[in-house]
């Protein structure tokens, strides 16, 4: 009488292939999907030039240069370091910013301070338009 014996090598190291190709592309997938859906808002900056001057020790001059998305302006906040900067009168209550006109902001803090200024848009949205050191 003679044995015979099934000879099953092959199917483990098979399936344990398929396995882990189909787990890899399964995270691949989750992975871009994640990735994907945190870039959604990318491209939506706001283009605006901007020259900052110091006038005085107490005052800084801001004039919007032009680009793309300068016309959209409503209104400016300037800050050095924590410290937001009294706004001159044409903008206060202002909806619009005018291109190459210098606006005085005034009650700065004297020394040397990171300066911000952020521009406010049609669309309600606010964004950071300039970021720079100043010395007063």
């Amino acid at each position: 009488m003679k044995l015979t014996t099934k000879k099953n090598d092959g199917v483990s190291p098979v399936i344990g292939t398929i396995l882990l190709v189909a787990i890899t592309v399964v995270l691949v997938a989750i992975i871009s999907a994640v990735v994907m859906g945190m870039t959604g808002d990318i491209g939506t900056s706001k283009v605006v030039g901007v020259q900052v001057t110091p006038n005085s020790t107490t005052s800084v001059f801001v004039t919007i240069t032009g680009g793309a998305n300068a016309g959209d302006l409503t209104n400016l906040s300037v800050y050095i370091g924590s410290t937001q900067l009294a706004a001159p009168s044409e903008l206060v209550g202002s909806n619009v910013v005018v291109v190459g006109k210098p606006y005085t902001f005034t009650s700065a803090p004297s020394g040397t301070g990171t300066i911000s200024v952020v521009g406010i848009f049609k669309d309600g949205k606010n964004q950071s338009i300039y970021s720079g050191t100043i010395k007063l």
